[in-house]
């Protein structure tokens, strides 16, 4: 129901672009540090602030909400050679956090989250997922999740800006498996991904916990009252 700073957004509709294609190295300004705002003159604003652009068609648009917009809800217009759209009301919350997870993941009606191992395979019960190489995570392994819209990170990165090698989150993460907080590693890490755009990266001790195809995972974003937890139901799977 709602979006969040720095957080990939699809729009859809119709006559959104005069053509079809992702950006590319040519687009970008500032030595390619800076996403570009507008594709083939295809633009997007939230409260009158420019978003980033990154894949453009007729039908959908994606973009990265800018950090200048305000929260609440707010008017959003996708603009092209030929004019303007009608404004469409989103509401914009300053963290809005969600992980991965496809649809592909989705095993006899359970979701996955699209976490993976260190060799880049992921975690889910072999074979469930084809084409997909997947195995069991074990108790004591660092493995990764990705996500949008977890908030403000150091050092300070904005959205559209390419993200550092390092960076933390300004808020505290506890990922919870069946219950079971997550255990800290030399491998750990909670913030942008590096190189990205945008997108979130967690690198999480899996704790010990009963053998299961089914571990239920959760995470609470921030501490006391402005503590925000998952919204989504999501799975994980762990076997020693």
């Amino acid at each position: 129901p709602s979006i969040a700073y720095g957080s990939w957004i699809e729009i859809y509709g119709s006559n959104l672009a005069a053509d079809t294609r992702s950006w590319a190295t040519s687009d970008f300004s500032n030595n390619g540090t800076t996403a570009p705002t507008s594709l083939d003159r295809t633009a997007v604003t939230i409260a009158g602030q420019s978003a980033f652009v990154d894949y453009i068609s007729p039908g959908q648009v994606n973009a990265l909400v800018p950090a200048n917009t305000g929260a609440g809800p707010l008017q959003l217009t996708v603009s092209t050679a030929a004019g303007t759209s009608a404004p469409v009301t989103v509401n914009v919350n300053t963290v809005q956090p969600g992980l991965w997870a496809p649809a592909q993941f989705i095993v006899n009606g359970k979701q996955y989250a699209g976490a993976t191992h260190a060799d880049g395979t992921f975690v889910a019960p072999p074979g469930s997922i084809p084409p997909f190489t997947t195995s069991y995570a074990k108790p004591g392994e660092t493995i990764t999740f990705y996500g949008i819209g977890f908030g403000t990170v150091g050092p300070g990165v904005l959205p559209g800006q390419v993200a550092p090698a390092y960076t933390t989150l300004t808020q505290p993460i506890q990922f919870n498996f069946a219950g079971i907080p997550a255990g800290i590693s030399p491998y750990s890490y909670d913030g942008l991904s590096p190189g990205s755009f945008g997108l979130y990266q967690f690198n999480v001790m899996v704790p010990s916990v009963a053998n299961s195809d089914l571990v239920p995972l959760t995470f609470t974003l921030g501490s006391g009252a402005n503590a925000v937890n998952n919204t989504q139901t999501l799975y994980t799977a762990v076997h020693n």
